[in-house]
């Protein structure tokens, strides 16, 4: 289930997207947090299915979380 955030942030995408060109940094930014909230939620649906984690198994989230960056 998406958060409130990922719903806001589509709605900012798409009404600054009937109005600005494609490379407005504004509506960029805006994708971003929307695509953020969208990654987030998926991590909070899978942790929700998933048993108690171990702690090798969340070094290995972390490192790949580390990796990221």
């Amino acid at each position: 289930m998406a958060t409130g955030d990922f719903y806001r942030y589509r709605g900012v995408v798409g009404s600054l997207t009937r109005s600005r060109p494609a490379d407005d940094p504004e509506l960029l930014a805006a994708r971003s947090r929307m695509a953020e909230e969208s990654l987030v939620d998926a991590v909070a649906k899978a942790l929700r299915k998933s048993p108690p984690l171990t702690r090798a198994v969340r070094e290995r989230i972390n490192a790949l979380l580390d990796g990221a960056s």
